[in-house]
């Protein structure tokens, strides 16, 4: 019984071990890699640098958004804000010996500024949304002339 289970043991190494020798025996393939397409390195650099710029746009939107909201915030008369606010702008409270009420044309003068970065803001956010969507569609056509040329 030992000779037979020995002999099997042997024949299926051997026959495993010439498998893996058939595999191994040619690691070349027998035709060359496609040459790549310089036309397809092109397209993915510029894919790629669309995609950063309009990741930049992005960050811009955001930030503008940002100061536009602060912007909007800040608009509110000074008697609905917080306890908290009345802190960041003292002059609100008004005639205490070392911060005199501020005057009329000052307010007024104050809220016409504030009011024009608002639109300010407004403005560059529609510039950069519509950059942003110029930039998108922009990868889209370079992501279909890719597939057109993968296939």
């Amino acid at each position: 019984m030992k000779p037979i289970i020995l002999a099997l043991f042997l024949l299926g190494s051997g026959l495993g071990g010439s498998a893996l020798a058939q595999t191994v025996s040619n690691p070349y393939p027998k035709t060359a890699p496609p040459i790549p397409n310089p036309r397809v390195a092109q397209l993915e650099m510029a894919l790629n640098h669309v995609q950063q710029e309009q990741q930049a746009v992005y960050q811009q939107f955001q930030m503008t958004q940002e100061l536009r909201r602060n912007e909007i915030q800040e608009n509110y008369p000074q008697s609905i804000q917080t306890p908290h606010s009345m802190m960041q702008a003292p002059y609100a409270m008004g005639g205490l010996k070392d911060n005199p009420p501020q005057s009329y044309d000052d307010n007024v003068r104050m809220q016409r500024e504030r009011q024009e970065r608002i639109e300010q803001y407004t403005r560059d956010l529609n510039r950069l949304y519509s950059r942003y969507a110029e930039l998108g569609e922009q990868k889209r056509v370079l992501l279909d002339q890719l597939m057109e040329l993968a296939k």
